[in-house]
């Protein structure tokens, strides 16, 4: 059985940097098994209804802008695969689960690509992902995720989002903002219990708006939750960068 992964991915160009957080993905990637294949989720991929990309994705998209011009020269090689996108079709169908291939998605965002190459300098297995939901319940996602667990197996299943998003409100000081501190605090302590209640109810919050306002970069997390088979949590990476943006990221079911 392989780990569950969550992952607060950062901006674009943590590739380029000599960051706490590079240094400790790539560190971290080399303690991982190589799985048969990757399912992954990420913020930067939002639909109303559970979808998963076309089969014949190969791969990568710049969607972002403003940053180095040698980010947008960055290559990581990806594919998809279509024998292993319809069987997770038919086996998330007879979890009454359903999902339809996007044909107009037909390259992987910075939420994947950007994550999956600082933990594998080097990929050459498929990669599955899987859109966010939006019309989904916090509940609705968490069920997701414990549905998803029947791949653990031979997949690898990794959430790509943040546990803090406020863009509008980053700086460049290297005192974190308390309101972020605070609630990325609250979210290490809910995971780390595996305090399932409190999750479910963090948007009730006070400080969940001001570090999301929007709830994408989030939504990740519970799928999460739900695919862990323990759900206590284990933090890998702690860091606040631009002031506000929690770099915090979580293994569960960690294999020795």
């Amino acid at each position: 059985m392989y780990p569950t992964l969550f992952i607060s991915h950062g901006a674009p160009n943590i590739i380029l940097s000599d960051s706490k957080s590079k240094r400790n993905f790539q560190k971290f990637g080399l303690t991982l098994k190589v799985p048969k294949y990757i399912i992954i989720v990420s913020a930067h991929y939002v639909t109303r209804d559970l979808k998963i990309i076309s089969p014949d994705t190969n791969k990568i998209m710049y969607d972002f802008y403003g940053f180095e011009d040698e980010l947008y020269k960055v290559k990581y090689e990806i594919n998809s695969d279509r024998n292993l996108t319809n069987n997770l079709i038919e086996k998330l169908k007879d979890e009454n689960i359903n999902i339809t291939i996007d044909e107009n998605r037909k390259s992987y965002d910075h939420g994947v690509w950007n994550v999956l190459a600082l933990l594998y300098e080097k990929l050459d297995i498929p990669v599955l992902q899987l859109s966010v939901p939006i019309s989904y319940s916090a509940s609705q996602l968490m069920n997701l995720g414990e549905k998803l667990k029947i791949f653990k197996d031979d997949a690898m299943i990794i959430f790509s989002g943040g546990v803090t998003h406020n863009l509008g409100d980053m700086s460049y000081s290297n005192s974190p903002k308390q309101y972020a501190k605070e609630f990325n605090e609250k979210i290490k302590d809910i995971i780390e219990n595996a305090n399932t209640s409190n999750l479910l109810n963090i948007t009730s919050d006070n400080n969940f708006y001001k570090n999301h306002p929007s709830s994408e970069h989030f939504l990740p997390l519970f799928i999460a939750y739900g695919n862990a088979i323990n759900k206590c949590g284990k933090s890998f990476n702690s860091e606040m960068s631009y002031s506000n943006i929690s770099m915090e990221s979580f293994i569960f079911d960690e294999t020795k």
